[in-house]
């Protein structure tokens, strides 16, 4: 006599389904949190290995590199143009951060709109320099900024690690938190009719790097490397200054509070210009993608 067989019946089948999604749902936040941790761990190392090639860089030179290296003698008027398109912090470096490729194929003599480096870092993308939580970093349309600052034709790279210079000023335009008195906090460069370009190319900061050519040595500091920042990470799709070839207050300032972009959110722009006046001073500050707070070197290396 044939034997009958049996199958799932319709209600069976659909609580063993829901048993599953919910199994799911219940170790889905912990494979996200597992993950994150991984791409915070990297994040982490990726830091490490800037500041360590600061501390190198400062080993062979001295001194740190200067937050960007405009070129003096073009007249006042050229001023904004020579500064912003200077060569920048991260291509001092490049020989550091197993970069000398592409170190040796830029052109130092000429700004880097010109010659053959705009042919350098247009595409250029570097995954040491990219945070991996951040879903926007990688390469921006250089159309996000004003024409002399970079080809408009091309993109370049978005900086996810920039160096601290202090609670400054990065515009006229705001102060997020007030100055002291004295003025430690919001020190920027004034514009001086007789010597306009040498207030921009030089323009101060109270941290580890200024705005301008100004480079630091360790022995500067007076409140111990271990408790002074050296660099941190940002959003650029926040603010268009903050790209690795655009010198541009290229710097992150602590005037503003850590993720000030959650409370400033308008400053937001994948790929379009940013024209709200007040995002580069709110958005100048140190952010990111992480869970629970924001990742910064000190200069110890730590």
């Amino acid at each position: 006599m044939p034997r009958k067989c049996r199958g799932f019946t319709l209600v069976e089948l659909l609580v063993v389904i829901a048993i599953i999604a919910i199994l799911i749902a219940l170790l889905l936040p912990a494979v996200q949190a597992a993950r994150e941790a991984a791409r915070r761990t990297e994040c982490n190392n990726k830091i490490k290995q800037i500041a360590l090639a600061m501390h190198n860089y400062h080993s062979a030179f001295g001194r740190l590199p200067a937050s960007n290296y405009a070129f003096s003698g073009p007249p006042w008027v050229d001023a904004w143009g020579s500064f912003a398109a200077a060569h920048t912090w991260i291509e001092s470096l490049f020989p550091f951060l197993e970069q000398q490729a592409v170190y040796d194929q830029l052109d130092f003599n000429v700004k880097i709109t010109e010659g053959v480096n705009p042919a350098v870092i247009d595409g250029l993308l570097i995954n040491d320099l990219l945070c991996p939580s951040d879903p926007d970093a990688g390469l921006f349309p250089n159309s996000r900024e004003l024409h002399y600052y970079l080809d408009q034709s091309g993109e370049s790279m978005g900086a996810s690690y920039i160096p601290c210079a202090g609670p400054l000023e990065l515009t006229f335009n705001t102060c997020a938190i007030p100055a002291y008195n004295p003025n430690f906090n919001c020190k920027r460069w004034e514009p001086n009719p007789s010597n306009y370009a040498g207030t921009v190319w030089d323009a101060e900061g109270p941290g580890m790097f200024t705005m301008g050519r100004v480079a630091r040595k360790f022995s500067q500091v007076h409140d111990g490397l271990s408790r002074t920042f050296l660099l941190g990470e940002t959003l650029p799709a926040y603010s268009t200054f903050q790209m690795y070839f655009i010198s541009h207050f290229h710097v992150g300032s602590n005037n503003s509070p850590p993720n000030y972009h959650k409370v400033y959110p308008v400053c937001y722009s994948r790929t379009e210009r940013i024209t709200d006046p007040f995002c580069p001073g709110h958005m100048g500050s140190f952010k990111s993608d992480h869970p629970g707070g924001v990742t910064m070197a000190m200069s110890d290396g730590s």
